[in-house]
C-alpha cells in the first residue's frame, strides 16, 4: 500500500510541476504579508496583507498584489518578474534585478501550521531566526528595508487566500 501512496504522489508532484513550470506557463496564487515593525508580530507599527497572483509564460511575467487589510503600504501594486522557476524544492524568479527565492516549507513555524506546505520566503531586520526563510528583500516591493515582509505561494495554484495573517 506504502509504494501506491508513493507512486501517486509523485505522479502529483510531476504533474504540479508540468502546469506550473514556465514551459507550460502557469498561475499561482499566495500571499504577501508586511509589518513595518521588522519581524512578523510586531505590534506598534503598520501591517498590511495583500493577495498574490503570479502569472507566468515561458519564464516571464507578473505578480499582482490586491490589497486585503490593514494600511495598504505598497505603492506598486503589479510587478514583473523573469527568469520564472519553481520545482518541488522551490520558486526562483528576478523581480526588478533582485533574485527572489521561495523554499518549499512542510511546516510553517510563523503561523502555527496555516501556511504549511507553501513555498516561503521572509525577512525582516529585526525577525528571530526561525522567521527568516529563502531569499526576498522589502525594497522589492517598494517598503523601507526596515519591515518584515513574508512572501507565500501554494503549492498547486489553490485559490487566492481571503483571510492573509
Amino acid at each position: 500500500m506504502s509504494v501506491g501512496a508513493i507512486i501517486i504522489s509523485i505522479a502529483f508532484i510531476g504533474v504540479a510541476y508540468v502546469a506550473l513550470s514556465p514551459k507550460q506557463g502557469g498561475t499561482m496564487f499566495g500571499t504577501l504579508f508586511v509589518n513595518e515593525g521588522g519581524y512578523s508580530n510586531a505590534t506598534a507599527s503598520a501591517t498590511a496583507s495583500y493577495n498574490a497572483t503570479l502569472t507566468a509564460t515561458n519564464g516571464n511575467g507578473s505578480i499582482l498584489l490586491t490589497f486585503l487589510s490593514g494600511s495598504d503600504l505598497i505603492q506598486n501594486h503589479l510587478l514583473s518578474i523573469s527568469n520564472y522557476t519553481i520545482n518541488v524544492n522551490q520558486i526562483s524568479m528576478t523581480i526588478g534585478g533582485h533574485t527572489v527565492i521561495l523554499p518549499w516549507e512542510d511546516n510553517d513555524t510563523v503561523w502555527a501550521g496555516v501556511y504549511n506546505n507553501n513555498y516561503i520566503a521572509s525577512w525582516g531586520p529585526s525577525a528571530p531566526g526561525y522567521e527568516l526563510r529563502g531569499q526576498v528583500s522589502p525594497t522589492l516591493f517598494g517598503l523601507p528595508s526596515n519591515a518584515y515582509v513574508e512572501f507565500r505561494f501554494e503549492a498547486a495554484g489553490g485559490e487566492a487566500s481571503s483571510d492573509c495573517c
